[in-house]
């Protein structure tokens, strides 16, 4: 079992990018078929600072296509690319982490902090250009 002096902390999680494209007029009334692809990748980094020896990485990419479901030809789009970091204590090797990123349960745990600020981001990015995000998750 994992010990809590190893445990990762949180340090940042950054937009990388994020593309929309929302050419329809909306009302909020209409209904739209919504369908999101998120693609999900958990990594073990070496830093080459002294005080952080060990970070893992999370990296989210998401994907939205809508289009609205009484007119086919009116669509929208939407892609978020987001990194999140997680600093281990200096006294964390290897040796003790690497083996936990075998397991399901280590790489949710990472995850589960990360995907919903990721989503939060997509979600308000959506908003903003004119499309209710409302009903998109913020859990995995």
């Amino acid at each position: 079992m994992e010990v809590a002096s190893l445990r990762p902390k949180l340090m940042s999680l950054r937009a990388t990018s994020f593309h929309g494209e929302n050419k329809a007029a909306s009302s909020g009334k209409e209904p739209w078929n919504i369908q999101l692809t998120q693609t999900i990748e958990v990594g073990l980094a070496t830093m080459q600072v002294p005080a952080v020896a060990l970070q893992a990485v999370v990296k989210i990419d998401l994907v939205a296509h809508a289009s609205k479901a009484d007119a086919k030809d009116q669509k929208a789009e939407f892609n978020g690319s987001y990194e999140a970091k997680f600093d281990y204590p200096p006294e964390a090797t290897e040796e003790k982490i690497f083996p936990l990123f075998d397991q399901e349960s280590y790489q949710y745990v990472l995850v589960a902090q990360a995907f919903p600020l990721a989503m939060t981001h997509f979600r308000r990015e959506m908003q903003s250009m004119g499309f209710d995000a409302r009903e998109l998750p913020l859990g995995i």
